[in-house]
């Protein structure tokens, strides 16, 4: 009987999966440098030979380390043909290839779609590589073939651009971008380009080293936005039920096939293609890789969820396709296992969820079966300075603490504005009010009774990587611990007791930490409890640009010593993907509290201009504030009604932002920028979007006992509102 590795060992070689030494062939000839272009061949070459292959996805490298680096592309004949192609990657210390490093002819066949990933070894610590991919080019002899030439096969278009980690003990700044959430049919990647257009410009000692991309690569549903279209799927697609209340879904992706067709339409995209051929990548997942807030192997387009098993397992295989990733073989630190697992085979149908453990996974077969398919929680060293713990927080999480029927029942919808004690209690399960849970929840004047009255808390990480995690966080020597982690960790909470005395505050969403505040509670009272510091979480999700500090305990009031700051989070918004200042715009009333709290318009007040974003006030200075200004149209008298202790946590919020962050990693210090970008709704072309503002922030390394203190130190461009308009008054 052949062993699970042989065939995992099988799987990798049809799925183009190589590793490949650093050896030391006969020098190529030149190809282009980066540019702008959507061109992924087609028109003949120099000696007018019209081309076989092409690459329309263009390249990719991904997960460096001090002496590898992930390679991929994906080929396709030019007439259509789906054979295997040979296709042989290059890798050069200089764009001209006048010295290639490494090379290796590998095949891509359909059963990846035509993807080819390589891991190529014994690379220089700390240096930038250039490499490019040749097909129908493979050289006589050895299956290892050396000294391809390109102007015999079909080269990328782009020739791409990467750099290995600095070894562990290396004293030197480390520099990177993070992104989150680019739906493909809600707006252009000018903020790619601008990304781009600005790291060209700076000097090389200041360029960034990688990229960081925390989820939402894709979106699974199509009809969201209407700035550009795609396709419909190969298989028609799910259809998304009228009740789950995403309007903008119409249909969703089913197969693998499905899943594949929105990479490769979103890898066409030439300003993605040009960031992916200059920086290495390093990404996780969030939920539109698979299904709008998902859980385990279960979707969430109705009320009740669905399972969806089979369409996990092929959200997986596509991601593992397109996405290179060093897993299998990723670094440990210190005594903390190596967890990360290339996908591997399996079979899953949907079938109905039974065999919940104690930590909150099912244990049904095709769940494990699925989300077993492949482990992506990893971490990286770069330098002294950094470890990137990079975490999964879709795969092993249980349940949404509060059942989406109960949610709506209490006046917000599924998982949104759902009151804090409600939250808090369903999530800490039968540990709830010191072990003694309350036995029914109020319910409009009525109780229901408490659904996880005897469940255990709930979890974001599972019990196997919240171990992994507390031992990388524990054990790694580097002065900061980057956390990416796909949902944000801080509350953005709105306290609705100014329009209704007594009620308690709304949590924004319980699709974040939010919903699984006991676990949150627990990491961070484990940092604090070890002495761990220098902790940032760098997020997303929420489309949104805010940042802030963390504290074991959101509810405690500020000034309490319990209350100190463990950390810090700093969170993008969405690269194209509508603001959530827009989203919320689109669901509320003008001339109603609920508005009130999300827009001021002021033309109420006899002022020229558009609506202006409310939700930073609702957020910063709390509701009573946002009212204020909604009964005066005065933002200073708006601010003078603020709240201190709402949301105390808070340094800085933008929530109607498009665009990217930055930040550099010192011995003695973090900084860091959120850039926001004009609104994604046309091509911005090579100049790519105008920048609005950046926000800039410092946040000084602390040692045990001291607490995390971020500071806003200036806002460069328009500040967002409404502080724009105190800056103007």
């Amino acid at each position: 009987m052949r062993s699970r590795r042989d065939f995992l060992a099988d799987f990798l070689r049809r799925a183009g999966c190589f590793a490949v030494a650093a050896t030391l062939p006969a020098a190529p000839r030149v190809l282009a440098a980066l540019e702008r272009t959507a061109d992924a061949g087609g028109g003949a070459d120099a000696a007018g030979r019209a081309p076989r292959y092409r690459f329309p996805q263009g390249l990719a490298s991904g997960d460096p380390t001090p002496t590898s680096v992930v390679l991929w592309t994906r080929v396709e004949a030019v007439d259509g043909a789906r054979g295997p192609v040979d296709v042989t990657v290059q890798v050069a210390e200089t764009a001209a290839f006048a010295r290639v490093v490494a090379e290796r002819t590998v095949r891509a066949t359909a059963a990846s779609d035509h993807t080819v990933r390589v891991v190529v070894t014994g690379l220089a610590p700390d240096r930038r590589y250039h490499y490019r991919f040749v097909a129908g080019a493979r050289a006589e002899g050895r299956g290892d073939a050396t000294g391809v030439d390109p102007a015999r096969g079909d080269a990328t278009p782009l020739v791409g651009r990467t750099r290995t980690a600095p070894a562990d003990d290396a004293e030197r700044p480390v520099r990177l971008a993070f992104v989150s959430c680019q739906a493909y049919e809600a707006g252009f990647y000018g903020a790619w380009r601008t990304m781009l257009n600005e790291d060209l410009a700076r000097p090389e000692a200041e360029q960034l080293d990688f990229v960081l991309h925390l989820g939402d690569f894709i979106y699974e549903a199509l009809g969201y936005g209407g700035a550009r279209r795609i396709a419909p799927f190969p298989s028609g697609g799910g259809r998304v039920s009228t009740g789950s209340g995403k309007a903008w879904a119409e249909t969703h992706a089913v197969t693998v096939d499905d899943y594949r067709h929105l990479y490769r339409t979103y890898l066409a995209d030439p300003d993605l293609q040009a960031a992916r051929a200059r920086w290495p990548f390093v990404v996780t997942w969030d939920d539109h890789e698979f299904s709008d807030d998902a859980w385990q192997g279960r979707s969430s387009y109705t009320l009740a969820g669905e399972p969806a098993q089979a369409r996990k397992l092929a959200a997986n295989q596509a991601w593992f396709e397109f996405v290179p990733a060093l897993l299998t073989g990723a670094p440990a630190v210190g005594g903390a296992p190596a967890e990360a697992r290339d996908f591997a085979p399996a079979t899953a149908r949907d079938a109905p969820f039974a065999g919940r453990d104690a930590a909150g996974f099912w244990q049904e077969p095709n769940n494990v079966a699925a989300v077993g398919s492949m482990t992506i929680y990893r971490s990286f060293r770069w330098g002294r300075h950094v470890e990137l713990v990079v975490g999964d927080a879709r795969s092993y999480r249980s349940e949404h603490p509060v059942p989406p029927e109960l949610a709506t029942a209490l006046g917000g919808t599924a998982r949104y504005l759902v009151p804090q004690h409600v939250a808090r209690t369903l999530d800490a399960g039968r540990l709830a009010a010191d072990g003694a849970p309350p036995a029914t929840l109020p319910v409009a004047g009525g109780a229901v009774p408490n659904p996880r009255r005897d469940l255990p808390p709930g979890t974001m990480l599972g019990a196997r990587q919240k171990a992994w995690w507390r031992a990388t966080m524990a054990g790694t020597t580097a002065t900061w611990k980057l956390w990416a982690n796909s949902v944000p960790l801080m509350p953005m909470r709105i306290d609705v007791g100014a329009l209704l005395p007594g009620a308690d505050d709304a949590v924004f969403t319980i699709d974040t930490w939010e919903g699984y505040q006991h676990e949150r509670g627990e990491l961070l009272g484990f940092l604090a409890g070890r002495g761990v510091t220098n902790v940032v979480s760098l997020t997303g999700d929420n489309h949104n640009h805010f940042a802030g500090v963390l504290v074991p305990d959101f509810d405690l009031p500020p000034g309490d010593a319990r209350r100190r700051a463990v950390g810090a989070e700093l969170a993008t918004c969405g690269v194209s993907s509508t603001s959530v200042w827009k989203a919320f715009r689109g669901s509320v009333q003008p001339g109603t509290p609920r508005y009130a709290l999300v827009a001021w318009d002021p033309a109420r007040h006899g002022r020229p201009g558009p609506e202006r974003p409310a939700l930073n006030v609702t957020w910063l200075w709390g509701a009573r504030a946002a009212l204020t200004l909604a009964a005066t149209g005065d933002v200073r008298a708006a601010q003078g009604a603020r709240d201190p202790a709402h949301n105390a946590h808070l340094r800085y919020c933008d929530a109607s932002a498009n665009g990217y962050a930055l930040a550099t990693a010192h011995g003695d210090r973090l900084e860091a920028e959120l850039v926001t970008v004009e609104e994604p709704l046309v091509d911005r072309g090579a100049a790519g979007a105008r920048v609005l503002r950046r926000a800039r922030f410092v946040l000084p390394a602390w040692r045990a006992g001291e607490e995390a203190r971020l500071a806003l130190t200036g806002v460069d461009g328009t500040p967002p509102f409404p502080f724009d308009v105190l800056a103007s008054a």
